[in-house]
């Protein structure tokens, strides 16, 4: 073999050699240029998911698929999400109930009443009657007047009783009727009695009983000074002046 033709096979043979490293280098660029691209690829995704995850509300519910989780996971999601609307709606209806329930009304019992037996405070001559509707005529006002109690003739100094069992309410001086006793009872009554001689028996809220000496008969009443002696008798119910004797037992 000539020496020309041997530099002609090895040139060949660089040249095949050269062509085969060349296409490996560029399949190994190729290679690293696509994983250079799968990574980038991927950084972007993950910087993109991280983005919307810092611009998502703290408050806010972040929804996910489920594709990349297992059935068994899906469930107990559902299942929560169930407990945590049933124990919402329970809230609810609780809250409901205690803003809707009305306050329950408070039980107000009556008064019990009392019976009353009322008794004439004295016995003696009943020398003027009760009259709120027509004119009586007044010996010391020398006018027709009405009268609004009953006034009962008896010697000064008689006994004065309790009508009733009850309350001393007060014991003054009254500018018309002189020395007066005022006892309170059951079911809004008041007896009155007044034109007394002295009320020395009892005290301001003392308890009386019915019948019990309260004072005694006297005759210096200013309206009715010019009458002889006698207890001027007033009785009250519901702060409304009424009749003794429609009240009284004989």
């Amino acid at each position: 073999m000539s020496k020309g033709r041997r530099y002609e096979d090895i040139s060949s043979e660089n040249k095949k050699r050269i062509l085969y490293i060349s296409g490996i280098g560029a399949m190994i660029a190729l290679i690293v240029i696509i994983f250079a691209l799968s990574i980038l690829k991927t950084k972007q995704d993950a910087d993109k998911r991280i983005a919307e995850i810092e611009n998502t509300p703290s408050d806010a519910t972040i929804v996910s698929t489920t594709e990349d989780k297992t059935i068994n996971e899906v469930q107990n999601n559902e299942e929560n999400k169930i407990a945590v609307n049933t124990l919402n709606e329970i809230s609810n209806q609780n809250n409901n109930t205690n803003q809707t329930a009305p306050e329950p009304t408070p039980v107000v019992e009556e008064p019990k009443k009392v019976e009353l037996h009322f008794i004439a405070p004295l016995q003696g001559e009943i020398t003027k009657d009760f009259s709120d509707s027509s004119l009586v005529y007044s010996e010391t006002l020398e006018e027709w007047t009405v009268h609004l109690g009953i006034d009962i003739k008896a010697e000064k100094g008689s006994a004065v009783s309790a009508s009733e069992q009850g309350t001393v309410e007060s014991i003054k001086n009254d500018p018309r009727y002189g020395l007066t006793v005022t006892i309170a009872h059951e079911n809004g009554y008041k007896t009155i009695y007044s034109n007394l001689l002295s009320a020395e028996f009892v005290a301001e809220q003392q308890e009386v009983e019915k019948g019990q000496t309260i004072g005694s008969v006297g005759d210096n009443a200013a309206f009715e000074i010019a009458d002889e002696a006698h207890l001027h008798f007033e009785m009250k119910k519901d702060g409304e002046t009424v009749n003794p004797s429609n009240y009284w037992e004989r």
